[in-house]
């Protein structure tokens, strides 16, 4: 107990360090890069960052609200008359990622066909159940997964800051959207509605659905209009933060480290295939080059949330591309995965699954 007070102690101090100092040279979501950074040094020294397991519920909770916030009536109305862009957009992320997984499995940098199921910008609980039955390492997998949250994350956050020193703009570190003393409470029920159904909805992006989707449904369905406070994002920025980066102890570093190089470069490809892919769809959507980089981006959902509503870029567009490459994904990832399992060299696609078939999604 006492050692777990310590360990949470240096956590907390290293994050406010460098969120501090993050913050200070005008980082994009510093709350959010410097938790996740402390808790990466924290967990490669050895030491086990236990959080209660209502906070992460919570905070994705409260991310939800923020996702929603900006997906008015009028923005889902723009939406749905250029259908189309959007997706586009999405396939076209979801082709490089799948493209990039065929190949490295083909190319046997990793075993089995692992490359091809963390190689998904997207439904991590999907590929995590069903990676096993084809030949494929879980751990691995999920290192792929959280390396590409990671990397995005950091370089999303490298751009969008050169991007505005670039164009002398001024940033909002925080992230906070503007707010009265009592506009917030409106988002309160839906938070505490999404915390207590997560448990009965198998999916670990629960708290994040149902309250984004209450949100939306709150605002554009009733015209209930209502602003998030720093007070209450703040914390949430930090738990996942804490949440991306404690999952780099130092044994999955160990049991990965042969596969890195090839993971990074991987990882490396996609983002930068994405970014390319930003360049047109500017053009087609008539947004800012950093909105459609931003809306490309493979990272999550939830931190690609928080840099969005820390720069002053066009946030709705960039919510909804990443909303809806995140329900294409919960429909049809699995799918491919599972179907390009089956080309995979030496026969590692043809186990086929006995059990699980759980297409719930993260």
């Amino acid at each position: 107990m006492i050692a777990q007070a310590r360990v949470f102690l240096i956590l907390s101090a290293l994050s406010a360090l460098l969120a501090t100092g993050l913050g200070l040279v005008g980082f994009p979501a510093a709350l959010l890069l410097g938790p996740m950074l402390a808790a990466i040094v924290v967990s490669t020294r050895g030491h086990s960052i236990a959080l209660h397991a209502r906070l992460p519920v919570i905070a994705q909770a409260i991310i939800g609200q923020l996702m929603a916030h900006g997906l008015t009536a009028q923005v889902l109305r723009e939406i749905g008359a250029h259908w189309a862009i959007f997706l586009s957009g999405v396939l076209s992320v979801v082709f490089i990622s799948f493209s990039l997984g065929l190949l490295l499995t083909r190319l046997r940098v990793m075993p089995g066909t692992t490359a091809l199921w963390g190689a998904s910008p997207g439904a991590a609980t999907a590929m995590l159940l069903l990676c096993e039955d084809y030949g494929a390492d879980q751990r691995l997998v999920a290192f792929m997964v959280y390396l590409r949250v990671l990397m995005v994350t950091i370089a999303t956050s490298v751009v969008a800051h050169f991007a505005l020193v670039g164009a002398g703009q001024v940033r909002h570190v925080s992230g906070a959207l503007p707010v009265s003393p009592f506009a917030f409470w409106p988002c309160l029920p839906l938070i505490a509605c999404a915390v207590l159904l997560a448990p009965f909805i198998r999916s670990g992006a629960a708290p994040l659905l149902t309250s984004m989707i209450g949100g939306v449904v709150l605002q554009a369905g009733f015209g209930v209009h209502y602003s998030l406070p720093f007070w209450l994002l703040a914390p949430s920025y930090v738990v996942i933060g804490w949440m991306i980066g404690r999952r780099f102890t130092r044994d999955v570093l160990h049991h990965v480290r042969r596969a890195l190089p090839a993971v990074a470069l991987s990882t490396t490809v996609l983002i930068a295939g994405c970014a390319l892919l930003s360049w047109p769809l500017a053009h087609i959507a008539h947004v800012d080059p950093l909105s459609a980089y931003l809306a490309t981006s493979p990272g999550g959902a939830d931190s690609i949330a928080i840099i969005a509503a820390s720069v002053p870029i066009d946030v709705p567009f960039v919510m909804a591309m990443q909303i809806a490459r995140f329900l294409v994904l919960l429909a049809i990832a699995p799918a491919i995965a599972t179907r390009l399992a089956r080309l995979a060299p030496d026969g590692h696609g043809a186990r086929s699954s006995q059990g699980r078939r759980n297409t719930d999604s993260a």
